[in-house]
């Protein structure tokens, strides 16, 4: 009875026996060799994968399927993830290319603004300026209309006004005695006046404003040595160095360390002075009163100039002024009831002239704010 199970479990193609019906079917299903003796070609019974076109036995085809299925599943996912990010990164970009444009107009802005900080500044300091020019000449328009001779000293003498003689102080000024006079009156001349040439008075102010007189400067030239000692005293081995690369003699030298010795001697007072130190003393004294005097009688010259109609005109308009004060200082008697037809003229001519050049003024004063 086996051999008869035998018979019947033998493959009809290639009498290959097998224990069971099941593995002879699947036998002649799966074997090459037998296929080939049946007459099915190979590609006849693989099948091709929807997912990857991969072509397989049908025994592998199924549990390939499954896993191609799950493999495709999360590259789907993945695309759909990527796409959707890609959306989002795209709405991210426009939103960055607006803040972009955004931000650079801000810095335009910005820039435009700075420029202005730096235009309404030049302005500032155009009408500052044009101010403290149009106050000069209104004191002067003041002073010397009437004829008087007015010394005209705003700028009081102070401590800090003393104390920033040391920040200009150079090497130049240290080397000898003509550079130190030089430098104080170059630095004090718009904080003192003479007012009596003849016998070689000066004034100034103080912080209190209280006025000072100073004969020969007697008062002011130790105040000024103190504020320049400390930087004097550091500019001294830097003058002998200057001394040692130019090559300048030893009595120079020698004269630079008496003149340094009595510039200390005048300032402490203490004792008897050298003979050089009063000599130092006195030709300081005459060199600054030679300098201030020069130029006090030039502003002396400037202030007691006799102005012209088109000087005090042009005073009053910058300094803002209107036609009647033009009228009130160019006819100082004036009085409607008793003036004549000529004087009524005159002074009708001369109010049209006024009003005229103040337009003129005024229209080239906001041509030149416009150009900043």
């Amino acid at each position: 009875m086996d051999n008869k199970e035998n018979i019947n479990n033998t493959c009809n193609f290639c009498s290959k026996e097998f224990s069971c019906k099941l593995s002879l079917i699947r036998h002649q299903k799966t074997t090459k060799s037998c296929l080939i003796l049946q007459g099915k070609e190979d590609t006849d019974i693989d099948i091709e994968c929807p997912n990857c076109n991969k072509k397989l036995a049908p025994q592998y085809f199924k549990q390939h399927k499954a896993k191609c299925d799950l493999v495709k599943g999360e590259i789907k996912k993945t695309e759909n993830l990527y796409n959707e990010m890609k959306e989002k990164y795209k709405i991210l970009e426009k939103k960055n290319k607006t803040l972009e444009k955004k931000y650079s107009q801000e810095k335009e802005e910005n820039e435009k603004m700075k420029l202005e900080i730096v235009r309404l500044k030049s302005v500032n300091d155009l009408l500052k300026e044009q101010l403290d020019k149009a106050s000069n000449k209104a004191n002067v328009v003041n002073n010397t209309v009437n004829n008087k001779t007015v010394v005209i000293n705003t700028t009081p003498l102070t401590n800090d006004v003393l104390r920033k003689c040391a920040t200009t102080f150079t090497l130049d000024n240290a080397c000898n005695i003509d550079g130190i006079t030089k430098h104080l009156t170059s630095s004090l001349e718009e904080h003192i006046t003479c007012t009596d040439p003849s016998r070689n008075v000066f004034k100034y102010t103080n912080e209190k404003e209280q006025e000072i007189v100073d004969q020969d400067l007697d008062i002011l030239l130790p105040q000024y040595l103190t504020a320049i000692k400390d930087r004097n005293n550091f500019l001294y081995r830097e003058v002998f160095d200057y001394f040692k690369k130019n090559n300048v003699s030893l009595n120079v030298q020698t004269d630079y360390k008496v003149f340094y010795d009595a510039l200390n001697s005048i300032i402490e007072k203490n004792g008897q002075q050298s003979k050089f130190s009063e000599k130092c003393k006195q030709y300081m004294v005459r060199e600054c009163k030679r300098r201030f005097l020069e130029k006090n009688r030039n502003k002396d010259k400037i202030l007691t100039k006799k102005l012209s109609t088109d000087e005090i005109m042009m005073n009053i308009i910058e300094t803002g002024g209107t036609v009647n004060d033009f009228v009130n200082i160019l006819f100082p008697d004036y009085e409607q009831e008793d003036e004549t037809d000529e004087e009524t003229m005159q002074r009708r001519e001369m109010e049209d002239l006024f009003i005229k050049k103040k337009r003129e003024w005024k229209k080239k004063y906001y041509e030149a704010d416009s150009s900043f």
